[in-house]
């Protein structure tokens, strides 16, 4: 999802999953993540500045709330305070990563990178170049810290999306093009009222929307778009606006929309592409 931390309840499953302001991430770990004790790149032509006290100073521009170990990951990720951290949300998308090798070498986008978490793991994966893209500007620097930390600093390129101008595409030229555009965005058709909870809420499914309708435009020949959602809405309407694009959909994942609970975790990992011939 886009990032940020708020107070929420969520039922999923039977299960409460709670999100507190100010925390840095939710009370749920994700499968195969383990918390850790807490420790004491350029930008595109159309990026915003966010913090007078960048990375490169060693110092962070925000405080690190916790420090997570990540399978695929070879080091711990740092999680910036406000910055949303739920790694259930993109099990199976990781997953996916690191078995596709179509990576290698790919153009990636990631729209709504918030720690940086997964286009870390398609830079670990063998990508040659991820764009990430976030709203929250705590987000932005933290993406670009881990990116540093991991040593993909020179790979990874993370822009910042203005607030008042929230699509998917916003901060792109163009003319600009991916192999692989990846999100894992808000899922509940609520208004949001602060930066952290365009994490969890997409108005109308604007964002959703502007993600389906501009796959053409934004995918090479050949290129897919994975979207990650753990709410059976929010599927059915990527369905219907796909099938109205004239473009493939798939649903990744063995398990049945019907049997599902509207929300539900780990999410379920959508690709959508242009058909052979248009």
């Amino acid at each position: 999802m886009l990032q940020g931390c708020v107070g929420v309840h969520w039922v999923v499953a039977g299960v409460i999953l709670q999100f507190v302001a100010g925390c840095g991430g939710s009370g749920v770990g994700g499968v195969g993540e383990a918390n850790v004790a807490s420790g004491g790149a350029g930008t595109g032509p159309t990026a915003v500045s966010v913090a007078a006290d960048s990375v490169e100073s060693g110092k962070p521009a925000y405080p690190i709330v916790r420090y997570v170990a990540v399978p695929q990951l070879s080091r711990d990720l740092a999680i910036f305070d406000s910055v949303f951290w739920e790694p259930d949300d993109t099990l199976s998308l990781r997953q996916k990563i690191a078995a596709d090798p179509q990576l290698r070498g790919a153009a990636v986008l990631e729209v709504g990178t918030g720690s940086g978490l997964v286009s870390l793991c398609c830079l670990q994966a063998g990508a040659g170049r991820v764009v990430a893209t976030d709203l929250n500007p705590a987000a932005v620097e933290n993406a670009r810290e881990n990116a540093r930390l991991l040593g993909f600093g020179d790979r990874l390129e993370v822009r910042r999306v203005p607030r008042r101008s929230p699509g998917a595409w916003t901060v792109l030229r163009p003319d600009e093009t991916f192999d692989l555009i990846i999100s894992n965005p808000p899922w509940e058709d609520q208004r949001p009222e602060t930066v952290e909870q365009f994490a969890l809420y997409d108005p109308g499914f604007e964002l959703l929307e502007s993600l389906v309708t501009g796959a053409r435009q934004r995918l090479r020949p050949g290129g897919r778009m994975w979207l990650a959602y753990g709410c059976v809405t929010a599927i059915r309407q990527i369905q219907k606006v796909a099938e109205r694009e004239r473009l493939e959909c798939r649903l990744l994942d063995e398990r049945r929309l019907e049997e599902l609970p509207d929300l539900f975790l780990p999410g379920l990992l959508i690709e959508l592409a242009v058909p052979a011939g248009g």
